[in-house]
């Protein structure tokens, strides 16, 4: 500064600009001398990184210098490079040196922990004990004292959590010469989470999925930290699936994706969905479920109309109670099934956009043949079941070995609506003969046509293979009047 003001004395036969000019470096030079001062905030921008020491340029004389311990990360790894900014405390001045520190350490000398409660540069010390109303914490070898309600931003935690570890706290009284220290380390946390909100608020956006951890449960849905801010998920958005409370879902500490659904700086509100972060299990439904299609569920509820049913989890289906009596009328589905009860179900319709699963009861199969073994459903079989239900389309089928096959009404032949049901009536026997089976998706297509196709050659080979004497023309005219008869 000296140097300054001697240049400025010999250059008086300058220009006014050349004046002005230094008048402004003077001007500065005070300025900085001002702000390079014991227990001052600066920030700077790393210009080097040696084995011991980080220089920051801080616009002054000289650079400052902060202790390469401190800027470790919890792996003892550099994380920061050169160009990168950096705000720090000015411990003192040596030998025209500026020696900065981040953090008062054993790093930095003792006589600065006053400097540090004035101006509030964060101590480094460990928790050492849990005693009445908070904890005990060494700092630079003198014993402290943080209260519960300044340990940390939210409360509810647990001493395993706190006693033995290291954390930055803040001096809150120094007095009776260091004998009474009070500290607390939720100042630096509130600090360091404004922080990385402005830095999310830069970046972050709806839509977005991030990673987040639980931190608190509510009857209502969960508290979640992501990065820094905390925001909820509703009971509704924790599960596609139906859930009873939120610790069916999570649990504190878990660690989970979230997408955000909602922004709200100014109120300090952001809403979460842990489910819209996961796959929607109704946009591959179609790929699961189709009509005819025979599965297992579990009831979850009744109403009057039906009962409901969860075939897996987000996806729900309703047996109505028209397809609950099989053919007698019930007044109630509680008559035929209860919530909580395992059941087999056959799908009669699906729909993904309605986001509708209209499903229909199945019963214990019954035995088709009397000797205790069941015919192979197989392409080409021949086989009787049991008539489950009538649909426009069709008839449904209960086979031998607890399957289910569709006679589809283009294989049955000119019948009425009302012809039909007569014809087969709900539990009559029906034989069939087995048209295709698709090992995929279980579907089993029957046939009536094909069985009498069938019926009517093999009458006609036991026609020509036997040695009966009457005309061809005759035997064969009665069997055609014995056919047209059957019909």
């Amino acid at each position: 500064m000296t140097q300054i003001k001697d240049s400025l004395s010999s250059t008086a036969g300058l220009n006014g600009d050349q004046e002005e000019d230094f008048a402004s470096l003077f001007e500065a030079s005070s300025q900085i001398d001002n702000t390079v001062r014991r227990d001052n905030k600066i920030t700077g921008n790393i210009v080097s990184i040696g084995d011991e020491w980080v220089f920051v340029d801080i616009g002054y004389k000289s650079e400052g210098a902060i202790s390469r311990e401190e800027l470790l990360d919890s792996n003892r790894e550099m994380t920061l490079k050169v160009g990168d900014p950096i705000t720090a405390y000015v411990i003192t001045q040596r030998d025209g040196d500026v020696i900065l520190s981040v953090k008062m350490t054993q790093a930095a000398s003792e006589d600065a922990m006053r400097g540090a409660h004035k101006s509030g540069i964060p101590v480094e010390g460990i928790v050492t004990e849990e005693r009445k109303g908070g904890y005990s914490v060494n700092i630079l070898g003198r014993q402290a004292f943080c209260p519960y309600s300044q340990i940390d931003i939210t409360s509810g935690g647990s001493p395993e959590d706190y006693v033995g570890n290291k954390f930055l706290f803040r001096i809150m009284e120094f007095s009776d010469k260091g004998r009474n220290i009070v500290l607390s380390r939720r100042e630096t946390l509130e600090e360091e989470r404004k922080k990385k909100i402005d830095e999310l608020k830069k970046t972050l956006c709806e839509g977005a999925i991030v990673e987040g951890v639980v931190r608190k449960l509510a009857k209502f849905g969960a508290f979640v930290d992501i990065g820094g801010p905390e925001g909820l998920i509703p009971m509704s958005e924790l599960s596609w699936a139906r859930i009873e409370s939120v610790e069916d879902v999570l649990s504190v500490g878990d660690k989970i994706l979230v997408r955000i659904i909602g922004l709200d700086w100014e109120k300090s509100r952001i809403g979460l969905s842990l489910k819209q972060a996961r796959e929607n299990p109704w946009d591959s439904a179609s790929n699961r479920f189709s009509e005819g299609f025979e599965t297992s569920g579990v009831v979850t509820r009744l109403s009057n109309f039906g009962a409901f049913v969860e075939l897996e989890p987000g996806i729900e289906g309703l047996i109505h109670i028209s397809n609950l009596g099989r053919g007698r009328r019930i007044n109630h589905p509680k008559e035929v099934v209860n919530a909580g009860e395992s059941v087999r179900l056959r799908i009669i319709s699906v729909d993904t956009d309605a986001r509708r699963v209209a499903l229909e009861l199945i019963t214990e199969s019954h035995a088709a043949v009397t000797d205790g073994s069941a015919p192979e459903i197989v392409e080409g079989a021949i086989v009787t079941g049991r008539v489950l239900s009538l649909k426009d389309y069709g008839i449904f089928v209960d086979l031998p070995n607890s399957k289910t096959g569709l006679l589809r009404t283009s294989e049955i032949g000119d019948f009425s609506p009302r012809e039909l049901r007569k014809k087969y009536p709900l539990d009559s026997d029906i034989t069939v003969k087995i048209l295709a089976v698709d090992q995929e998706t279980q579907k089993i297509a029957l046939s009536l046509k094909a069985l009498e196709n069938t019926e009517e050659k093999d009458q006609a080979k036991n026609f020509l293979l036997s040695g009966e004497t009457k005309s061809s023309f005759g035997t064969l005219g009665e069997l055609l009047k014995a056919k047209l008869d059957k019909k």
